[in-house]
C-alpha cells in the first residue's frame, strides 16, 4: 500500500480540548464538552481501548424517555436528515478512508491519489467526517480520532465496518414501512417520485422549501427586529415569499420585488392564490445572474436567502458583486445560508448540507461565512455582522456605511 511521507505533528494529538462524538440531534441534547485534552484522551484510548467514554446523544435521550413534546422544528428536521450522517459514514468505510489515514496518508493530495478519488469531493466528505467527530485536521494533516481508530480500522479487534455496511444493505427496506402497514396505496403518493414530471417535482420542491422558510423567517425576523429596511427590497431567489413576507410585518410600508425562476413563481402562486398574500410584493421571473434590471433601478435592501449554496465560488461571488451594484449607498444586504464554519450549536449541519449540494446540484457549494464576508469587504462594505440563528443556519448583515446603526 502506497504511503505518503510522514507529516509534521503525526505523534499523539496535542492542542486545546476537542469535542469528541457530537450528538446527531442537538435539539434533544446539547453537546457534552470533554475536560481531557487531545493528548490525554488519545493516550488513554491507546492504553485501554475499553476506557473510551461514551457520549450521550440525542437518540439516547429520546430512547431514555426524555420528553420531546416541546422541542422545536429543528429536532424534526434533523430526524429527517439522519441518513445524511450514516451515508457519510458508509462512504468513508467503503473507500477504506480510515485505514489509509492510519497508514500514513495524512495530506489531502496523497489521500486522493492513493484512494483513486476526486480531490475536491473527497475533501468535502472528510470535512463532514470531521464535523461529526471521526477524524480531525491539524496543520494540514488528517488523523483518525479514537472512535474511528477503535471501531473503523480493519485491523482493530473491535472493527465493526462490515456490520455497519450490512446496515446499509438493509436500509432500503425501511422505505417500505408505509406499504407494509397500509392497505391504501394513496398513502405513499404524497411523496414526490423521481419519475414525476418536472412541474410536479418543482411544485413539491417549492412547497417543501416554503415550509422550512416560514420557520426560518421567524428566527431571522427576530434577529433583525430593530433593523430599518428601506424600500424597495429585492428578494433574490425568494421562492414563495416566506422571508420577505415576514420581514414586511416589521417594517414601514415598503415594496418587495421577489425574483425567481418562472416555474418557481408559478408554484408560489398556486401555494398562495389569494391576492392578500402578495400585498406589497411584486414578482419578477428570471435568472438573477442574467436578468437585466431597468436603467438606474436601485434597492434599499437585498435579501439572498438559501441561494448562494446553489452556485460555485465564482458564481456566488458574482451574485454578491451584482447585488452590490444594485444597492443604494445607504442600502443593506441580508444573506441567510448554511455556512460550514458557523452555527456553534450545530457544527456538522453546514458541512453535511455541503454534501447535499454536491449530490443534488450541478456545482453547488456551502461557502464559509468568512469567505463571503471577505467578498463583502473587497466590495467596500464597512459594517458586517454574522449572527447564528437558534436553528442550524446563520445570517450575514452588511451595509456600506459603518455609521448606519440600528435605531
Amino acid at each position: 500500500m502506497k504511503r505518503s511521507a510522514p507529516c509534521a505533528g503525526n505523534s499523539a494529538p496535542t492542542g486545546p480540548p476537542m469535542r469528541y462524538l457530537r450528538e446527531l440531534w442537538p435539539e434533544a441534547s446539547r453537546r457534552n464538552e470533554f475536560t481531557m485534552n487531545r493528548n490525554e484522551r488519545y493516550n488513554q484510548s491507546m492504553k485501554n481501548p475499553n476506557s473510551v467514554t461514551p457520549v450521550k446523544t440525542g437518540v439516547q435521550d429520546l430512547l431514555g424517555g426524555k420528553n420531546t413534546s416541546d422541542t422545536g422544528f429543528q429536532f424534526l428536521e434533523d430526524l429527517s436528515t439522519a441518513y445524511w450522517y450514516s451515508e457519510v459514514l458508509f462512504a468513508a468505510i467503503e473507500i477504506s478512508l480510515f485505514d489509509l489515514i492510519e497508514q500514513g496518508n495524512h495530506d489531502p493530495e496523497s489521500l486522493a491519489i492513493v484512494l483513486d478519488c476526486r480531490r475536491e469531493p473527497l475533501h468535502r466528505l472528510m470535512k463532514a467526517l470531521q464535523g461529526i467527530g471521526l477524524i480531525e485536521q491539524e496543520r494540514g494533516c488528517w488523523r483518525n480520532l479514537p472512535a474511528a481508530r477503535r471501531y473503523l480500522l480493519s485491523e482493530s479487534p473491535d472493527y465493526i465496518g462490515n456490520f455497519l455496511l450490512y446496515r446499509k444493505y438493509i436500509q432500503n427496506t425501511w422505505q417500505n414501512i408505509t406499504e407494509k402497514i397500509s392497505r391504501n396505496p394513496g398513502h405513499k403518493s404524497r411523496a414526490v417520485k423521481p419519475d414525476d414530471d418536472y412541474e410536479t417535482r418543482n411544485f413539491h420542491y417549492v412547497r417543501a422549501m416554503d415550509e422550512l422558510a416560514r420557520q426560518k423567517a421567524g428566527e431571522i425576523a427576530g434577529l433583525c427586529s430593530t433593523m430599518v429596511w428601506n424600500s424597495p427590497i429585492l428578494d433574490i431567489g425568494g421562492g414563495a415569499g416566506a422571508l420577505c413576507r415576514r420581514l414586511l410585518q416589521n417594517t414601514i410600508p415598503a415594496e418587495v420585488i421577489l425574483l425567481d425562476l418562472p416555474e418557481v413563481i408559478r408554484a408560489a402562486k398556486i401555494l398562495y392564490p389569494e391576492p392578500d398574500y402578495w400585498k406589497r410584493i411584486r414578482t419578477i421571473e428570471g435568472n438573477f445572474l442574467t436578468y437585466k434590471f431597468r436603467g438606474r433601478e436601485r434597492f434599499g435592501a437585498i435579501i439572498i436567502s438559501n441561494f448562494l449554496h446553489i452556485y460555485n465560488k465564482e458564481d456566488a461571488k458574482s451574485i454578491i458583486r451584482k447585488s452590490v451594484e444594485l444597492l443604494r449607498e445607504d442600502g443593506q444586504i441580508l444573506i441567510h445560508d448554511y455556512f460550514p464554519d458557523r452555527s456553534e450549536s450545530f457544527p456538522h449541519k453546514g458541512l453535511l448540507y455541503d454534501i447535499n449540494m454536491m449530490l443534488n446540484t450541478c456545482e453547488g457549494v456551502c461557502h464559509d461565512s468568512s469567505l463571503v464576508a471577505s467578498w463583502l469587504q473587497e466590495m467596500k462594505f464597512e459594517k458586517i455582522e454574522i449572527l447564528d440563528l437558534p436553528s442550524d443556519s446563520s445570517i450575514i448583515l452588511a451595509s456600506i456605511n459603518r455609521d448606519r446603526k440600528r435605531p
